[in-house]
């Protein structure tokens, strides 16, 4: 499951919307949350209940975020998305994004909502995205993370800076004072086989510079892909998320490798163990699946 670049998408913007068609995101999220103002709230689930039954995707994942707990909309937004369908939502709704998740209890009660409303012949449940988006949440990440439901965590740099009484505004260039967030998000993560999707970059739009040095530091610190707010930002996170030809190039050197020895060697002067093995047949994997979406693609 390819999440490199994982595209917001206001719920109440139906020119967005039917836009998302012909964009190269790997999950476009649509959001009835931060981007809806209340008193679109109503429409917004009416153009998102559309999107997910009647837009072709070919393989890119519909994800809907809902309104978190404190709202009181997150009932209401799961009724009317899964009983206001008409054929119901079994291989056309492929996650749920939950917002300021802070405990595995948050997880849970979602679960039990979306048993209650999906219809009993719908075999494929959807996935849940946990957006950690608080100090406390932060603490929590490796509860949240334990849930068999949960598929990815996600950060929400904003609101979690607010939490510690500061505002996004002072981010400093090296972003040090999320150091600790990203960091413990990711191993939570990765601790559960789960990925881990990096806040959205919340720069000037026009800055790609910016957006790329965060990029690059999340890739290094072991996310898998980022949030994205902006269509134009698509293009730089898939890159800096994909494997490069240099990295397929090794990786098939010491799958090659290490399948002919059977035990460790070395390559290249470095000794690879099953790690590096099993590491290498990931990235081998990925680039597969790219390059499989991009033929897809060109045929249609």
């Amino acid at each position: 499951m390819l999440l490199r670049s994982c595209l917001f998408v206001p719920g109440n913007n139906y020119r967005a919307i039917l836009k998302t068609e012909k964009l190269e995101f790997d999950a476009a999220i649509f959001d009835l949350e931060d981007a809806v103002p209340i008193e679109d709230k109503e429409t917004a689930r009416i153009f998102v209940r559309d999107a997910i039954e009647k837009l072709k995707f070919d393989g890119r994942l519909k994800i809907v975020r809902v309104n978190g707990w404190e709202t009181g909309m997150l009932e209401e937004d799961l009724e009317f998305i899964f009983r206001g369908t008409s054929e119901g939502l079994d291989g056309t709704l492929d996650g749920i994004m939950l917002p300021k998740t802070e405990s595995a209890a948050d997880v849970l009660k979602l679960e039990r909502l979306i048993d209650k409303f999906k219809r009993g012949k719908e075999k494929v449940k959807p996935f849940i995205i946990a957006l950690i988006e608080s100090a406390k949440g932060v603490i929590k990440a490796e509860e949240i993370a334990e849930c068999k439901s949960v598929a990815a965590i996600a950060f929400g740099a904003l609101d979690y800076y607010r939490t510690l009484g500061r505002s996004y505004f002072k981010f400093s260039p090296e972003q040090t004072e999320l150091l600790f967030a990203r960091s413990k998000i990711v191993n939570s993560a990765k601790a559960y086989g789960k990925k881990a999707l990096d806040s959205p970059f919340f720069g000037l739009i026009i800055d790609r510079e910016g957006l790329l040095k965060e990029a690059k530091l999340a890739w290094q610190l072991g996310f898998d892909g980022k949030l994205v707010i902006h269509p134009n930002h698509v293009p730089i996170v898939n890159e800096v998320f994909s494997p490069s030809e240099e990295d397929v190039k090794l990786a098939q050197e010491i799958v090659a490798e290490f399948e002919k020895e059977g035990k460790p060697t070395t390559v290249g002067g470095r000794m690879i163990d099953y790690a590096s093995y099993v590491q290498a047949k990931e990235v081998i994997s990925i680039y597969e699946e790219v390059k499989r979406r991009g033929k897809g693609k060109e045929e249609g």
